[in-house]
């Protein structure tokens, strides 16, 4: 059955969206997978849509400020599109934008957050020191997604600055079950031990780090 130029421009543009990703900055983008809109067969690509698809396009191009650009021209005309300005937050990101990425998160609805989306959003404010404002996402992302250990990681460091010891030390037993040969998250362990005035249990951690 043959096709029309629209239909196959539509799949085309459809197959481009799914495969969005970003190399510059590993945790925000490489596990993203966001669903663009939809289009019945035949039916016309829109302005926006197209400029969408320009701002991924130029987002897998690795031409990121021009990505951002065009993310701001779509997101002016329609500022409804959440998974718009959380794409665009998660390239601000690789750019080191932290202010401008984390400002675009906080405009959509958190229920509308995709996981990886809400992960940034809690790395961003444990970078601010917004401790009490990250904690809350990143125990929901682990109760999502209990085995990212590395997301758990910061999850334990940043307990232990806020001298939440003993949460912080349940955090750490986790990951340890997990990876016991891990000598630096061992470590770190221990000094979360030795803060909690557990000295002897520290240095008996510390001690399986050494030869």
């Amino acid at each position: 059955m043959k096709r029309s130029p629209i239909t196959l421009a539509v799949i085309v543009l459809l197959a481009g969206a799914i495969l969005f990703t970003s190399p510059l900055c590993s945790r925000a983008l490489e596990k993203a997978k966001p669903s663009g809109p939809s289009l019945q067969a035949g039916e016309e690509i829109p302005d926006w849509m197209a400029r969408w698809e320009l701002a991924r396009t130029l987002g897998y191009a690795r031409r990121y400020d021009e990505s951002v650009s065009e993310y701001r021209k779509l997101l002016k005309e329609r500022p409804d599109l959440s998974k718009a300005r959380i794409e665009m937050a998660k390239i601000l990101f690789g750019l080191n934008k932290n202010q401008e990425a984390l400002a675009a998160l906080e405009s959509v609805d958190r229920r509308q957050l995709d996981p990886d989306a809400a992960l940034l959003m809690a790395d961003l404010y444990r970078t601010r020191k917004s401790y009490t404002m990250a904690h809350p996402l990143y125990r929901d992302y682990l109760n999502k997604r209990p085995d990212d250990q590395s997301a758990r990681l910061r999850f334990a460091e940043m307990l232990s600055w806020e001298k939440e010891y003993e949460e912080s030390l349940a955090e750490y037993r986790k990951i340890l079950a997990v990876m016991p040969d891990d000598v630096q998250v061992r470590r770190k362990y221990a000094l979360v031990l030795m803060w909690s005035k557990k000295n002897n249990e520290a240095a008996a951690e510390l001690r399986r780090t050494l030869k």
